[in-house]
């Protein structure tokens, strides 16, 4: 339960505007990418790509909130979120996802819970 309080209490990591990030980036609390990242993403928790980034990536999180552009496939074991003024050319696999109007997805969709055991 600790990474979901860390989620209610608004802690994160940022990557600030103007950052840029090459490789792959492993993180267990919530990530907040306001710049631009290229390669692999593997998070624990929440990940948001806000509208001014810009994220050429594989991305596996429990939860991913996409505002900006991002290409490359998205795997999330809980939900995806494609936000207004989003681009995402890939694929998705999520048992949950929510598209806001104005976005612009090119790609399929996998949408099964995955069992346990």
């Amino acid at each position: 339960m600790a990474a979901k309080d860390s989620r209610k209490r608004g802690e994160s990591t940022t990557f600030a505007p103007g950052s840029r990030f090459k490789g792959i980036l492993k993180f267990e609390r919530a990530l907040k990418l306001m710049g631009t990242f290229e390669g692999e993403l593997h998070g624990g928790e929440m990940l948001e790509v806000t509208a001014q980034a810009k994220v050429t990536a594989h991305i596996e999180a429990e939860h991913v909130v996409i505002y900006g552009h991002v290409v490359g496939n998205v795997v999330a074991s809980e939900k995806v979120e494609l936000r207004q003024g989003a681009t995402l050319i890939g694929n998705i696999r999520s048992p949950k996802l929510e598209i806001d109007d104005g976005v612009i997805f090119e790609g399929q969709c996998e949408m099964k819970l995955e069992k346990a055991g």
